[in-house]
């Protein structure tokens, strides 16, 4: 692994896309690579998703943060996962500021393999613009790992 991007279906049409949403992308006809092991599990995401304005955000953060870890990151190589791919971006539905589970990705694999991994955006003249992700999923990711 050398470099790793992520960024979401609207904000990114060229590189190396490679779907990691529970729906390959079919909802904005993606039909370039996926990798379904990195695809939120159904179950915990609709508890997620059911508790958006019942508990605070930061709480329900840390429950797919925990979930996301347990279920997907601790049972995969990502490092295997992505040896063969060439600077693969990593894409999404929500924007940049939105939390979702490819942030997740990116803090671990900067916390894992020290690479930092940016959201990304890239237009039709190939102009690449570097996005800021919510910074409080580093922190919660960093407990969950000590933790287990």
């Amino acid at each position: 692994m050398n470099k790793v991007y992520t960024s979401n279906y609207n904000c990114c049409k060229f590189g190396n896309m490679i779907s990691i949403s529970g729906d390959r992308g079919k909802r904005e006809n993606f039909t370039g690579k996926t990798l379904q092991v990195l695809a939120p599990k159904r179950e915990f995401w609709n508890i997620w998703h059911d508790n958006i304005g019942k508990i605070s955000q930061y709480e329900n953060a840390r429950y797919y943060i925990e979930q996301y870890y347990k279920q997907v990151l601790s049972k995969i190589d990502i490092e295997q996962i992505l040896k063969d791919e060439i600077d693969p971006i990593l894409l999404c539905y929500e924007s940049s500021s939105e939390f979702c589970h490819r942030h997740i990705i990116a803090e671990y694999i900067n916390i894992m393999f020290g690479i930092e991994v940016y959201e990304i955006e890239i237009d039709e003249n190939l102009k690449v613009k570097y996005n800021a992700r919510p910074e409080y999923i580093r922190d919660i990711l960093i407990e969950v790992i000590e933790k287990s």
